[in-house]
């Protein structure tokens, strides 16, 4: 997705977008490429919305987010679920 098209969704519709990755991460299998390449989808998406100049009251909860997307990202399952959550 273009970052013009981004800013053009809501807020809660880019976390909609960033959940569905999440899921789709989540539901994968564990140490699969499938798994790497979905969270790093959601890794762009969290990016894009940290561009966006509507989340920069609240772009602490974005980074709190990419930060435990990074600890799936290496390996840590757990992580995958506490970013889930904490959408």
């Amino acid at each position: 997705m273009t970052r013009e098209r981004w800013v053009t969704l809501r807020p809660r519709d880019q976390l909609g977008h960033i959940a569905a990755e999440l899921t789709r991460a989540a539901l994968a299998p564990p140490n699969t490429d499938l798994r790497r390449v979905l969270l790093e989808r959601a890794f762009e998406l969290i990016d894009l919305s940290l561009d966006d100049p509507r989340w920069r009251p609240t772009v602490l909860q974005l980074l709190t987010l990419r930060s435990l997307v990074a600890e799936a990202y290496l390996g840590d399952i757990p992580a995958l679920d506490r970013a889930l959550a904490a959408l």
